[in-house]
């Protein structure tokens, strides 16, 4: 297996990249940066020169699998450091609201060709555990299910089930315990296999935190396990899987599995697996970082305006507007629109004119009249604008300490700083 493109995210792919004038021939119509098919790769014309660019999609896609190609494109890196994706995914985690609104923000290909890479350019690995931690959270919070499980007792002066009469005659009445009976049974109980299994995969993660160790980590790992205490550990094998029970009620369940599964497909199925691999697969898979900061955003604007923020405002489960127009949030009674824009962190500059573009994007969701009315302005009323974006040195938290910008009349910008993470 070998990646035809390794690159970064908006970045133009560097000339001896493997993607060659012949594959690119092969895709002359690669011009869409917002289809993550291949991670946003597109196209683009400068001085009649066809030059190669990633979008803001980082990942692992196939290229063509049945040559074993792959593209891999990294988080942007800006001198020494890389937005940490994981610490915004762990802030969004912790949000009760956003927390169930991040599906939009990756996707996992399952069942697609697994991509063998190197240890040390893992990115999913760490929001797989991540995200399992917080599945088996709800479940915990919720209350663990039960189900039937056999048992085998030597019970006394009563039965249950099935006797076992071999045992019995051994271990009873050759001893001369007439009164004992060695029976079959079911009890309903917390320690069913899916329990059992889940458990053993918080163990694994525990022994796997390569790279991600914090105390929010630990502490969550630590309350997850407390919830487990009746269930047992077990040796877990993935034939296992297929003798789990699904319920309406459990719906959780089915995502926590699924991730345990490929828990121990990552690191083994063993507990006592201590080999360490410096290559190993996963499954294709993207981050849509500009969708992961929307929803980074979105934390810190609940932190500040708390049930008054209306956010997802106009995705594909809620409301359209005229040429497809919405803005991220709004608030309604500071009738105020809010987009969120994952750009310029890693500028050095910090000029008006870099942001025009999105300002005269803005302006026009202040001159749909859906989404005036929805934010009460009248005929005569202007509406007010906010753009916030990631910025090195910006505020860790919402403040009303908006910069204006003189040059456009009610729109104001906010730089935001994202978690950074230094590289070694």
């Amino acid at each position: 297996m070998k990646a035809i493109v390794d690159s970064t995210e908006h970045t133009q792919v560097s000339s001896d990249s493997k993607f060659d004038e012949e594959k690119l021939k092969e895709f002359n119509n690669l011009y869409d940066e917002q289809n993550p098919k291949y991670l946003g790769l597109h196209q683009e014309f400068d001085s009649f020169e066809v030059k190669l660019k990633s979008h803001y999609y980082i990942g692992y896609r196939w290229f063509n699998d049945k040559v074993n190609e792959y593209i891999h494109i990294a988080p942007k890196v800006n001198k020494n450091y890389q937005a940490d994706y994981l610490k915004m995914f762990l802030v969004c985690l912790k949000d009760p609201i956003t927390s169930k609104h991040l599906d939009e923000t990756y996707k996992i290909f399952f069942n697609e060709k697994w991509i063998e890479i190197e240890n040390s350019k893992d990115e999913i690995t760490p929001l797989l555990i991540l995200q399992f931690l917080q599945i088996v959270k709800n479940i915990s919070i919720k209350g663990l299910k039960k189900g039937y499980i056999k048992v085998t007792e030597n019970l006394t002066s009563k039965i249950k089930g099935k006797i076992l009469i071999n045992q019995t005659i051994k271990q009873n009445h050759f001893k001369n315990r007439l009164d004992k009976t060695v029976c079959n049974h079911q009890i309903y109980t917390v320690d069913c296999i899916e329990n059992q299994i889940l458990k053993t995969a918080l163990l694994q993660c525990s022994r796997n935190l390569y790279g991600i160790s914090n105390d929010d980590i630990a502490k969550l790992i630590k309350s997850n396990l407390n919830s487990f205490d009746l269930v047992n550990r077990k040796e877990v094998f993935n034939s296992d899987f297929s003798k789990t029970k699904y319920s309406p009620f459990y719906k959780e369940y089915k995502e926590a599995l699924k991730l345990a599964q490929m828990i121990f497909k990552r690191f083994g199925f063993s507990l006592n697996d201590t080999d360490y691999k410096e290559k190993y697969k996963i499954p294709p898979f993207y981050i849509d970082m500009p969708e992961l900061f929307e929803r980074y955003v979105e934390v810190k604007l609940r932190e500040k305006y708390k049930g008054a923020l209306v956010s997802g405002y106009g995705r594909k489960d809620g409301n359209s507007y005229h040429w497809g127009l919405r803005p991220d949030f709004i608030l309604k009674e500071e009738k105020l629109i809010i987009d969120a824009k994952y750009k310029y962190w890693f500028k050095e500059s910090d000029k008006a004119n870099k942001f025009k573009g999105d300002y005269q994007q803005l302006s026009l969701y202040g001159r749909v009249t859906k989404i005036r009315k929805d934010i009460g302005l009248s005929d005569n009323e202007e509406a007010k604008i906010l753009f916030i974006y990631p910025k090195v040195d910006g505020k860790e938290s919402i403040n009303d300490d908006f910069e204006k910008e003189k040059d456009f009349s009610n729109i104001c910008k906010f730089g935001i700083k994202i978690p950074l993470k230094e590289l070694l």
